[in-house]
């Protein structure tokens, strides 16, 4: 199928010029392959090759962050977080294999929320699975030249914390707040900018929330550079911010909301 793919962002496809999103590229192909076939038939083809084409997590390539020398924050540094969000990836796949073994329709397993495998597998694949996610998004918006966000992001930044100064004060004092991620989302229930703050990676993870800016504030993503001087990390991290990735992510989600209730 060829869509005259232009850009790929997040859960989002610019397809020649348009925002859409994977399924509505897979509708596209459907139909189109299709000629008459109804909607509602390519809509049973698209749900049928979903789940009968299993996908798996693969790691993805973050290795340019290694050789762009960014101002505060080591190559080492970088190397290190690397690796651990590797661990994420492997321990992903790891618990969604022990949780594909397990024979739920023909021998459901011992079920009890205190304890019980399941329970501890279905909590761990949240942590393992979320940890991969937001350090992708984090290691995606590094890698730029700091300084301030432009165009339609400011605005919306704008009119949610009043100025840019504003919002990195905040930016700035949530990451001294929290004692594992602020995430900067967009939230299709309201329709704003919100800041939002987690302790673990499956901890207050905020629903019908799409992330446009991810910071890391574990002691992991800066102890090596900077020890227990999070606030030095921290004007580190905007330092190295790519606002074009953020602008980006920005753009896509709010032509297109992520949530059950977003069109209604």
């Amino acid at each position: 199928m060829t869509t005259n793919k232009e850009e790929i962002v997040g859960n989002y496809e610019i397809v020649e010029g348009k925002v859409k999103t994977r399924r509505e590229v897979l509708m596209m192909g459907a139909l189109a392959a299709g000629g008459i076939m109804s909607v509602a038939g390519a809509q049973a083809d698209v749900v049928k090759q979903v789940i009968t084409t299993p996908g798996e997590i693969k790691e993805k390539d973050f290795s340019s962050l290694l050789t762009k020398k960014m101002e505060g924050l080591s190559t080492n540094q970088i190397e290190q977080h690397l690796k651990l969000y590797k661990g994420y990836v492997a321990k992903t796949k790891e618990i969604d294999t022990m949780l594909q073994a397990s024979d739920l329709l023909t021998q459901p397993p011992a079920a009890n929320a205190t304890y019980a495998p399941l329970r501890e597998l279905l909590v761990e694949q949240s942590f393992a699975l979320n940890g991969v996610v937001y350090h992708e998004l984090y290691f995606g918006n590094l890698g730029g030249s700091g300084g301030e966000p432009t165009g339609d992001l400011k605005s919306a930044i704008e009119a949610k914390y009043g100025s840019i100064a504003k919002f990195m004060d905040y930016l700035k004092a949530a990451g001294k707040s929290m004692r594992g991620w602020v995430i900067i989302g967009w939230n299709s229930r309201d329709g704003m900018i919100h800041t939002y703050g987690l302790d673990m990676h499956n901890m207050w993870s905020p629903a019908n929330v799409v992330p446009i800016m991810v910071l890391d504030v574990y002691e992991h993503a800066y102890m090596i550079d900077y020890g227990i001087n999070r606030a030095a990390y921290l004007d580190s991290f905007l330092k190295n911010l790519d606002w074009n990735v953020c602008a980006k992510r920005f753009a896509a989600v709010t032509k297109h909301p992520s949530g059950w209730d977003s069109t209604s």
